[in-house]
């Protein structure tokens, strides 16, 4: 299996720790034998310390997906799936595994699906960004930041689709942090209503932060967390708890 995660801009500096604990976390559960990737936008700005467990690639500069733009398009350098034979998965650097998550395997072992990803902790239309604007009333409520593809399926010709509608449609001014979540959601709408997607249970694979399950005091009935954007308080609240798991 491929992990993968991205992380450019400003959010290399601010982010690193956060970036280094979710590799850490996923190489805990799965081990050495799979490709853990980190791309971004200058190589030179990686520490030592993700270098040391993680490749780290440069996407260049022309890169479709390298859009300067709220919308996290970026997150798809330098392409939606890096190789069809194997699955392959993305993080988002604000994600954590804590236990080995068995409805992967679940997902995995089940033919009938081709992709997998998070459910939103209360699924409304802000959540698709200023793709809502397509008025598609069948896209789910899915959480963007922990996303699998399954070996021989890609979203990259459905993924490309929506971009080229945001790009068509969505004024500057109208861009929203979520777009590209949004845009992932619709892609996903046909393969949802077939009965090819799959979503983790919300109460195991959890968002938290200042609006999402916001009074969590524990993580031992979690497998998986999302520790949500921009301040990330939840890594901060639980970090001994990550520390446990990973050096203990």
């Amino acid at each position: 299996m491929i992990f993968r995660w991205t992380i450019w801009g400003e959010h290399k500096e601010k982010s690193l720790e956060l970036l280094k604990y979710s590799i850490l976390s996923f190489k805990k559960q799965f081990g050495e034998k799979n490709r853990y990737i980190v791309y971004t936008d200058n190589s030179s700005d990686i520490s030592e310390g993700i270098k040391s467990i993680s490749e780290v690639l440069q996407f260049d500069k022309d890169n479709e997906f390298n859009i300067d733009s709220i919308a996290t398009w970026k997150k798809w350098c330098p392409r939606v799936k890096l190789d069809i034979d194997e699955t392959e998965i993305y993080v988002d650097f604000d994600v954590f595994l804590l236990k080995y998550p068995k409805e992967l395997d679940d997902f995995l072992n089940n033919p009938d699906f081709k992709f997998a990803i998070m459910d939103e902790y209360n699924g409304q239309s802000w959540q698709h960004g200023a793709m809502q604007k397509k008025e598609v009333n069948d896209a789910p409520f899915v959480n963007a930041g922990f996303f699998v593809q399954k070996a021989g399926h890609s979203i990259s010709e459905d993924l490309l689709k929506e971009k080229k509608w945001w790009t068509e449609n969505v004024l500057i001014e109208e861009q929203k942090h979520h777009d590209e979540q949004g845009a992932l959601a619709i892609a996903l709408s046909k393969y949802n209503n077939n009965g090819e997607l799959f979503i983790f249970p919300k109460n195991k694979y959890m968002l938290i932060g200042p609006n999402e399950n916001k009074d969590m005091k524990s993580l031992d009935e979690v497998i998986l967390f999302h520790a949500v954007y921009p301040k990330h308080p939840a890594f901060y609240q639980f970090k001994d708890y990550l520390d446990k798991i990973l050096y203990e």
